[in-house]
């Protein structure tokens, strides 16, 4: 392989701006790839797939069809403007689907027609007009409605819930898979008693150690390029498990070793690769971080802190408390600074003069943080390399 086809295969299999659609260049997620299995399987049942922003839920969405490849799959792109109506023209228009058609005469025999699926042309549908739609279809079909959180219309929600209820009482056939940015379902869909039976709740957590590690491994090698194992733990460690950002360090790093004529990542390829990674961010990211650690002195105390907040270990629900920051900041500090000393501080991080990179939850006695966007921790992580 020249250098100019390593460089074109290194922004092919790295792809941090855009996602995965070849399952060769995927890694992991078996769990909820069987899950969404066996909700295809299991007549009646239905999915929900959630998770943090950049977790990799589009790739995975992405190369379904390349998993289940018995089954017809339909998947769209909700966006701030849809509606019922809207999202039901999207998704039919890319279904198409046989059924047998027979010749009327004595002689009959069976054919097939194509089936292009088509709203009737109302006003205003409901969820018997898009039942009866489906109704027919004897194959599987999973039908996919990605970034289902952009949606900001209840009514368009409760009835994409009824439409999973009617789905699952009377067309079995077809299985819809809902995914989108969320904590937990009922931050997506509303909270529907009479969908618990229905509905297979499946998160989708950051990667694992594991996937990280094959993630990494797997593509490197198909360019032919080693690296060192402790680079491997600051990708890992860096990138707190969001696959965009393990995709930005190891592209840059495989690029800045392509075009040197090397064959294996070190410090020095890495080095650049945070370097390029911080510019490579989103804007409002670096925007944010800069208002949160401005600093008109020499001794940065909101930098220290913002530190501790990236690498402190948080709970279930990605938060953590004022007592765990203050422990991380003693260590990052060297110092025994009492918990009144970074009250205030934590305090402006929710507030927007300071990037309002930080969110509070819980109550006043049991008050609790968390990035706004997780994306800041890998950010922070990035901006502290030496």
């Amino acid at each position: 392989m020249t250098k100019e086809e390593k460089i074109s295969a290194i922004y092919q299999i790295f792809s941090p701006s855009a996602p995965i659609k070849n399952i060769n260049l995927f890694a992991g997620r078996n769990k909820q790839i069987f899950n969404i299995k066996t909700a295809i399987e299991e007549n009646g049942q239905h999915a929900i797939m959630y998770g943090k922003r950049g977790a990799g839920k589009t790739s995975l969405a992405n190369i379904l069809n390349q998993v289940f490849t018995n089954v017809f799959i339909a998947k769209i792109t909700c966006n701030r403007t849809d509606n019922y109506m809207s999202l039901w023209n999207k998704m039919t228009r890319k279904v198409k689907y046989y059924r047998s058609k027979y010749e009327i005469g004595f002689n009959t025999s069976e054919k097939s027609e194509l089936v292009q699926l088509i709203l009737p042309k109302k006003n205003f549908i409901d969820t018997s007009d898009v039942e009866e739609l489906f109704i027919e279809i004897q194959s599987p079909i999973l039908l996919v409605f990605d970034e289902f959180d952009c949606v900001s219309s209840n009514e368009t929600k409760i009835m994409m819930a009824d439409t999973i209820k009617s789905f699952s009482d009377n067309v079995p056939n077809v299985t819809l898979l809902i995914i989108g940015i969320a904590r937990n379902i009922a931050d997506l869909i509303g909270y529907h008693p009479s969908l618990e039976r229905c509905i297979k709740q499946i998160k989708l957590p950051v990667m694992t150690r594991h996937e990280a590690e094959l993630l990494i491994s797997r593509n490197l090698q198909s360019l032919r390029l080693t690296i060192s194992k402790n680079i491997v733990e600051k990708i890992i460690e860096y990138s707190s498990g969001f696959p965009h950002y393990i995709h930005l360090l190891c592209k840059f790093a495989a690029y800045n070793t392509v075009v040197n004529n090397l064959n294996k990542i070190t410090k020095k390829q890495f080095d650049y690769a945070v370097k390029m990674s911080i510019k490579n961010s989103e804007h409002s990211l670096n925007t944010s971080y800069s208002l949160a650690v401005k600093s008109a002195g020499s001794k940065n105390k909101f930098e220290d802190i913002v530190y501790a907040c990236a690498i402190v270990e948080p709970d279930e629900s990605d938060t953590y408390t004022i007592e765990k920051v203050l422990d991380k900041y003693n260590a990052i500090t060297k110092t025994k600074t009492q918990e009144e000393a970074i009250r205030y501080n934590i305090g402006m991080l929710c507030r927007p003069e300071r990037g309002k990179i930080l969110e509070r939850t819980g109550s006043t006695r049991k008050r609790k943080y968390r990035f706004k966007n997780p994306l800041m921790k890998v950010l922070i992580k990035l901006k502290k390399h030496n």
